[in-house]
Formats: structure tokens, sequence, C-alpha cells
């Protein structure tokens, strides 16, 4: 870490925020800097801005750079997503904070178009070249798995949207997608195997996944492709924070300010991919994050199924966090190690990150009954209900109650409810309308 040190240099004159409650106030003084300035231009949440520079970090970064704890190796890492409706500015972090890695990408293009072109005038001689990505964006399962097979440092899912990322999961998860997400989380060599097409093993894969969605697009993710079951989601750091009125503000961000990030960006990208760098928590920070994985612990086994494996995932999402932290830290301080601060400082993030999640849970509404399942158990219950009566509460035509009443005769009802069905147990909002 200490020749990781040497090659950053980054200016030394910021100053320390106020205290928020997304920790800002712990993050390294420059970022802080950065953070409050882009804030105060775009008129956004500083939060989104704080984990947007720590996604470019992470993403510059790879797996050059990982921490040692007990039998496990963790990279920095991270699945974030951001909540927010549209017309919030909350895209603005992401695409400011990528576009040096986006210019990265580009040029390496130039590059590989000028090889490839070349390596097809000498007949297809040698090893293919391959385009050496840092962000990926549209991208079948397929085509990600061979980007990731022929990355040396790994790849960052970026989507402004990640509800096509989503609907992309949707329409391939009976190949399995699911389960190869869950392995890449934790850097576990997979293989791919597909009729007609060549065998893919992704070894010590690594993929940030990063993006954001709206709140009703992010209800629908979670009430299909088994996203609170299979522990997908749980995977995720979410934001869901509070979006300001914005006013106008003349003022652009200080260009000299930005670059101070920018700077960070590219020492990182300019380290050899063949030379790696593994650090440790230091003793005072390996007892801080002792104390808070015993009280994720704590809290996973008195928790349901779903938050559960969102405790025992922070314990590995924290470590990713503070490794991230570090490098942001090794700008304005010199340390081999993983120091308290960090871990401090990612402790902060990942109870923010938490209490979000449990917000925008909060907001998601009951399932919707729709009104035939209703009619159905109806006349599961009572087969000699009056279905005049039934029409008339329900305000649909007898013929449509006498059509499914039929249809509980001949094949039953498959609805369930605890409950026997009373009018007055069921609210309008409850009910799906449908049309007939």
């Amino acid at each position: 870490m200490a020749e990781l040190k040497q090659n950053i240099e980054i200016p030394q004159n910021a100053e320390l925020n106020s205290e928020k409650s997304f920790p800002i106030d712990l993050l390294p003084f420059w970022l802080q800097e950065v953070v409050d300035e882009c804030s105060i231009s775009y008129g956004t949440p500083s939060e989104l801005w704080a984990t947007a520079f720590l996604a470019g970090i992470s993403a510059a970064t790879g797996k050059k750079v990982s921490l040692k704890n007990r039998n496990y190796i963790n990279y920095p890492q991270l699945w974030i997503m951001i909540v927010g409706q549209s017309g919030t500015g909350k895209s603005d972090p992401l695409r400011l904070a990528f576009a040096p890695l986006k210019k990265v990408d580009e040029e390496a293009y130039v590059n590989y178009r000028a090889e490839f072109k070349e390596w097809e005038a000498c007949g297809k001689e040698g090893a293919q070249p391959r385009w050496k990505q840092v962000l990926i964006n549209d991208t079948t399962p397929e085509a990600l798995y061979s980007a990731l097979q022929y990355s040396d440092i790994g790849l960052t899912l970026y989507r402004d949207e990640l509800s096509g990322f989503f609907d992309d999961i949707g329409r391939y998860n009976r190949s399995g997608e699911i389960g190869h997400y869950l392995s890449i989380f934790s850097n576990e060599t997979f293989s791919v195997n597909r009729k007609n097409d060549t065998p893919l093993l992704i070894k010590d894969p690594f993929l940030n996944i990063v993006g954001t969605v709206q709140p009703s697009v992010l209800e629908g993710i979670f009430q299909r492709n088994n996203g609170d079951t299979s522990g997908f989601m749980q995977r995720f750091l979410f934001l869901f924070p509070e979006f300001p009125e914005r006013k106008y503000n003349p003022q652009s961000v200080d260009t000299n300010i930005l670059q101070m990030y920018n700077n960070l960006i590219n020492s990182i990208l300019d380290l050899n991919e063949d030379t790696t760098f593994e650090t440790t928590l230091s003793p005072d920070a390996e007892e801080r994050y002792k104390e808070y994985f015993s009280q994720c612990e704590k809290n996973r086994m008195c928790s349901d199924d779903f938050w559960a494996s969102v405790y025992s995932k922070a314990e590995i999402q924290v470590l990713r966090l503070a490794l991230t932290i570090k490098l942001a830290r090794l700008a304005e301080k010199k340390s081999n190690f993983v120091e308290v601060e960090d871990v401090e400082c990612a402790i902060s993030m990942m109870e923010y990150f938490i209490f979000s999640l449990r917000k925008f849970k909060s907001t998601i509404s009951e399932p919707k009954i729709k009104t035939s399942d209703l009619i159905k158990e109806i006349f599961n219950e009572n087969p000699q209900a009056n279905q005049s009566e039934v029409a008339r509460f329900f305000g649909v035509s007898q013929q449509y109650v006498s059509k499914l009443a039929k249809s509980v005769r001949l094949y039953g009802c498959s609805c369930s409810f605890t409950q026997p069905f009373t009018g007055a147990g069921y609210s309008e909002n409850r009910v799906q309308p449908e049309k007939y």
C-alpha cells in the first residue's frame, strides 16, 4: 500500500464540511470538498455525490487492490442503487463520477479497432484483440460473461436506469442468471455452458453494478424475479434520499476542485494491471469491525429471512466500503492498513444504506387483490351465495359473477385468504379493478 500511495498525488487544500446525516464528515477531507462543491452547484443531496465518487474509485481500482480479513479476500466491489423520481437530478452524480472512465474506454476502443483491423489484415494470426473496457452498459448476459472472462481487473455495469438490467434478468432468468450474479457478488469462479456456444470459465469475477431506478419501478422489481427470496436484492446498497426542490444556481462546478477526483482516478488507472496490492485491517480497525460484525449477527438472528440476508451481506459490504474509503484517503494520508477511521465511516454508511432500504420497503403497498379472486372465494366458501348481491357489491354485471361462480364449481378456487370473505374486510384500495 505504501507503493500505491507514492503513485497517487492530489492537492491538499480541502476543508471539513459540516456534519450531515450521511457521514460526509467521516470521508477524506478532499472528497468532502468535492462533494460539497457538486452538491451545491447541482442542488442535489450530498450522499448521492459521495457514493457516486466512491463508485468511480471502485470502478477504476477493480482487483488491483484487495483487503484480506481472516479467511477472505475482499475487493472494493459495490452494487449501488439510487432511488428517486424522474427529474430529481439523481443521475448527475454518476454521470460526472464516471466521466473520466468513459474517456479512458473511448480511447481504448479506438486502439482496439486499430489492432483488430491489423489482426484481420494479417490473416487473423495470433490471439484476437480485445477491447479492455472499464464500464459496460447495455449487454446480454452472454456478452457480459465474455467481457468478464477477458477483463484483468473487472468491470462496472453502469446503467442510468437499472430497470432495463432487471428486465434482462427476467428475460434470461430461466438460464440461471440470478445464480451467476450471486456467484459474481462473492467473486466465485463459475462456468457458463450454452448449446452451440463455446464454454466460458469466469475466474475470480469482479463486477460493480451501479445505476438509478424510480420508486414505482423498484416496487415491481421487488415483487418479481424472486427479488425478496433469492437474496439478490439484499446485495445492493440503497440510497433513497429526500430530494429538495432545486433552486437555480448559475454557479457551475469549480473544475479545479473536481480535478482532485479526476487526478485520483487517473492515478489508479495508471497503476500496472499486473501488480496487485493487498492490505489488512489495523488492530484498532479490526476491533471496531469485530463489534459491528457481532451487532450484525445479533440483528440477523432475530430477523426474518429477508432482513437476515441484509445483515449477513452487510458484514461483507462494510469491508468493501472501508477499502474503497481507504483508497480515497490515500490521497491525503499515508498508511499501509485500512484504519479505524475508514471502518467507522463504512459502518455509518452501511447503517444509512440499510435505513434507506427500510424506508423504501415501508412505502411498498400491500399486494393488490383482484376482484375476480374475491368473487371466486365467496363462491368457494358459499356456493349458494346470491349472485345479484355479489354483483351489486362489486359493481360488476351479474353475467360476469355467474361466469366466475361456474368456474369455481367446475375447477375449484385457487385463491386462499387467511379469513373468510366479508364485505367490510376489504377496502377499495386493496381491490384491483379489472376490465370485463
